[in-house]
């Protein structure tokens, strides 16, 4: 039985706080199905490096 897994870290935009800092979410894909998890980490999104999913 195959299973593919798929892993993202990317800026949660719509959750910006009064610092003006976006928190870091983890995406896992297992099958198709997505699941977020928050990193606890934030970043300025203007920092964030769109086509290489880092900072």
């Amino acid at each position: 039985m195959n299973k593919t897994l798929g892993l993202l870290f990317h800026p949660k935009k719509s959750k910006i706080n009064s610092n003006g800092l976006t928190p870091i979410y983890l995406r896992i894909t297992i099958d198709s199905i997505r699941t977020d998890i928050s990193s606890k980490r934030f970043i300025n999104s203007n920092r964030w490096n769109i086509t290489g999913h880092r900072k």
